[in-house]
């Protein structure tokens, strides 16, 4: 049995070597998306923080004047005081001074998907090849997450901890490969898993079957005529909310009605999770899907992307999640290493 292990195990990851390769090293940069377009992106990102953000219409007028006849569909605020906000202006995604109005700079969308976060992003998904890529990454989760179960077996009977520094290359690249596998393995478990879920909608829908009672579909918008006010829609969301923090407003449209996405200081993926819905039209609240109200199913379905990415408890578990990532990647070249040595020794024994 053991040795149906080795050989399943070994020749499993010898095959999806180079793909598992190219997964895990895309996914170890991932952890730094965000910070990634920042860092090469500056003039869009960064601004001199003021005393205080101009109110949400004011900005938006600004921004509409830049671009006099596109619609402001939808405005995306940050938490942090030096970052630019960012709203949908027609074609366009506009990056602007909370502070002063201005318009710093602008994107199409082309552009946006040209940048290298969002090419790594589309890279580690798909492979750039779109749902045939997809599938072949969802069923590349399997073979890791098989791969990370098998070595856990085959670790225990040994349970090799130590790294035997004074002994040939060979025994420490061995050693090496098991005793950086079995610290890394749960959090890779972790991560595969919740990759699998991401992937399969069907995985994602049986853990949301908990739910004693469906969630609510959003609601549609009321009949009526009224300007639309950001401030007054945002205001509107914060009083049914006042603990959480806004992070994006939506006008909506046609019959989808005005929505603000807002984020609890426990929830630490990006845009949060909760959702207001608010008729644009006289400011008022339709619905309320809170995190902090969720059922089982919903719950455990929100916690599938901050499994994913490490980012579940912040800033120390995405430390945690980028080294397992980057232990994956050693146990790729130990493990095709070990396979090489094996090899060799066979053609000289014969």
């Amino acid at each position: 049995m053991r040795q149906t292990f080795i050989l399943t195990h070994r020749w499993i990851a010898i095959v999806a070597s180079i793909f598992l390769l190219g997964t895990a090293a895309s996914g170890a940069a991932l952890v730094f998306e965000g910070a990634i377009d920042r860092g090469l992106h500056p003039e869009l990102w960064h601004v001199n923080p003021g005393a205080q953000w101009l109110p949400i219409d004011t900005i938006v007028a600004h921004v509409q004047a830049h671009f006099p006849g596109a619609k402001i569909a939808s405005v995306s605020l940050a938490a942090e005081r030096d970052r630019a906000w960012t709203m949908s202006a027609g074609p366009l995604l506009a990056f602007v001074n909370p502070y002063t109005g201005d318009v710093i700079g602008t994107r199409t969308s082309a552009q946006s998907q040209a940048t290298l976060a969002r090419r790594l992003h589309v890279f580690h998904v798909e492979f750039f090849q779109g749902k045939l890529g997809r599938s072949f990454v969802g069923v590349l989760s399997g073979v890791a997450l098989f791969l990370v179960v098998t070595g856990m077996i085959l670790w225990w009977p040994d349970k090799l901890f130590r790294i035997h520094t004074g002994a040939s290359w060979k025994r420490i690249n061995f050693d090496l490969h098991h005793a950086f596998g079995i610290v890394a393995s749960l959090v890779l478990v972790v991560i595969c898993a919740s990759g699998l879920v991401v992937h399969y909608d069907g995985l994602a829908n049986a853990i949301k079957s908990l739910d004693t009672i469906p969630v609510a579909a959003p609601p549609a918008q009321p009949s009526g005529t009224g300007a639309p006010s950001f401030d007054a829609i945002a205001a509107a969301a914060k009083h049914a909310l006042p603990e959480a923090e806004i992070s994006f407003v939506s006008l909506g449209g046609g019959a989808n009605a005005a929505s603000v996405g807002m984020k609890f200081p426990e929830d630490h993926t990006p845009a949060g999770r909760t959702r207001v819905f608010i008729d644009r039209n006289s400011d008022t609240v339709l619905a309320v899907n809170s995190t902090r109200n969720a059922q089982i199913g919903t719950r455990l379905d929100n916690l599938k992307r901050s499994l994913h990415t490490g980012d579940i408890f912040g800033r120390a578990s995405s430390a945690i999640w980028l080294v397992a990532t980057l232990t994956m990647l050693s146990q790729i070249v130990t493990g095709v290493l070990m396979w090489l040595n094996a090899r060799r020794g066979r053609k000289r024994a014969r």
